[in-house]
């Protein structure tokens, strides 16, 4: 799975900053999408999906178009966690 903050960045090159700038909603909301991934496995196939409140609020073949959706849907402005739920082999 890969995550993607706020602005489009992914975590590994943000991980040092974001744990200071990230809500602890953000993280409660990674730690959802993780905890149930086996049942986003099953449903979201090979997309992104963002989540607020422990919701998945949006999916897409995009991170930014999940992420979009989620905040039209949602109207938050604080990062929403976008996490892949990737399936079978994928060569990047």
């Amino acid at each position: 799975a890969i995550l993607i903050i706020d602005g489009g960045e992914p975590m590994s090159r943000a991980a040092g900053k974001a744990s200071q700038l990230i809500p602890k909603s953000y993280w409660q909301d990674q730690r959802w999408a993780f905890d149930h991934y086996p049942d986003l496995v099953k449903r979201y196939r090979n997309r992104w999906v963002a989540v607020v409140n422990r919701q998945v609020v949006a999916a897409s073949k995009s991170s930014v178009k999940a992420q979009e959706q989620a905040r039209a849907k949602t109207g938050r402005r604080l990062p929403i966690a976008v996490v892949y739920v990737e399936t079978g082999r994928h060569v990047y």
